[in-house]
């Protein structure tokens, strides 16, 4: 009979005897694995195994039975919607999916708030390459801007950057679509409907039942419920997460000159440009012509870099001068940018860009 286990790192393990399974990777006799963060992890072992840790357990008295239920969905394959709260273990669960499925797998981490393939703000598609204990820093094969780090600010154009992912990436046995974490409420609930009867999915997995009971009646049997674990992170320590991805990636960054007009238009003067058709204006004076972007929340905006009309990656808006904008950019062979709807300050804590249409 199978055992389970919560481990958290950093500690190193090995099986002295048996087998055990982590995360859906399998470790035989004599072999090890070490994890480097402060992570949990679910080892599921069976009475006769013997292991080496110095791990901290945190819970030895589970039956989640994750394993056997991803096994369940692998051997059939489809497309597989994961639904649930904050912390309720969606992005664990579709790492295990995938080391499950591998290499017959595809992951779209559409979570722009804890996002885990690329930066916040993004959705991001991807083939592992290897099985791994986590998706953290694999790369992506496809990217796309959203803007912002909650959908609750564009649910629909959210849907559908994640519907146009789903199109364009190759289609693979086993294709999993982890979302975000805002299911409270009237529009949240609207938004993950209209997600839902877009994509069609074979299988959605909750984590609540309560999820299951709100669902349209004709998507309830394609449910799997499974227990959760309330291993909650905070919300600093959400924040936290999202500000050490973005100073990675930036501090790896240069600095690209780019033409202001890629930005925001063709300057009419030092404070006024016409763009999308209209004016924009960077001081709030009156009379107000056309939109009003703050200069202040505009310097740190997050943008996503453009080339052969496909999202390539992130910059970051250093400064607006003359004709030219300074951009930080891990490259420069990029042709156009996209402003989302949050820049970031000197510490890579976000705000958001003010921005409104002027009275008529």
């Amino acid at each position: 009979m199978n055992k389970e286990l919560i481990i958290e790192g950093p500690c190193k393990l090995k099986v002295i005897d048996g087998q055990i399974k982590i995360i859906g990777i399998d470790l035989q006799k004599g072999e090890s694995i070490t994890i480097y963060d402060k992570k949990t992890y679910t080892i599921v072992y069976n009475e006769n195994t013997k292991m080496e840790m110095d791990c901290k357990i945190i819970n030895s008295n589970l039956s989640l039975n994750w394993d056997e239920k991803a096994q369940e969905i692998f051997s059939t394959g489809g497309t597989v919607i994961l639904l649930g709260d904050t912390d309720s273990g969606k992005t664990y669960f579709a790492t295990l999916l995938s080391n499950i499925s591998f290499p017959h797998v595809m992951i779209l981490d559409a979570d722009v708030g804890q996002s885990t393939l690329f930066l916040p703000a993004f959705i991001a598609a991807l083939k592992p390459r290897d099985r791994s204990l986590s998706l953290e820093d694999k790369g992506f094969d496809r990217i796309d801007f959203f803007g912002d780090i909650t959908p609750s600010v564009n649910p629909r154009l959210h849907v559908n950057k994640i519907l146009r992912l789903y199109e364009t990436v190759p289609q693979e046995s086993l294709t999993i679509i982890d979302t975000d974490g805002w299911i409270n409420g009237f529009k949240a609930m609207l938004h993950k409907f209209e997600l839902i009867y877009l994509i069609d999915p074979d299988y959605i997995v909750i984590f609540d039942n309560k999820i299951k009971d709100l669902l349209p009646s004709n998507y309830r049997n394609r449910t799997v419920l499974l227990k959760r674990i309330d291993l909650r992170k905070d919300r600093y320590a959400r924040k936290i997460h999202r500000i050490s991805k973005y100073r990675k990636y930036f501090n790896e960054a240069k600095e690209v000159k780019i033409s202001a007009e890629n930005l925001i238009g063709s300057k009419i003067s030092d404070i006024l440009y016409f763009a999308w058709g209209d004016y924009v204006q960077l001081i709030s004076e009156e009379p107000c012509i056309g939109y009003y972007i703050d200069l202040d929340t505009l310097k740190g905006a997050l943008l996503g870099i453009i080339k052969d009309g496909e999202i390539i990656g992130a910059a970051l808006l250093k400064d607006l001068r003359d004709n030219y904008v300074n951009v930080l950019s891990k490259t420069s062979d990029f042709t156009g940018v996209m402003l989302g709807y949050i820049s970031l300050n000197d510490k890579f804590e976000e705000r958001r860009i003010r921005f409104r249409k002027c009275k008529s």
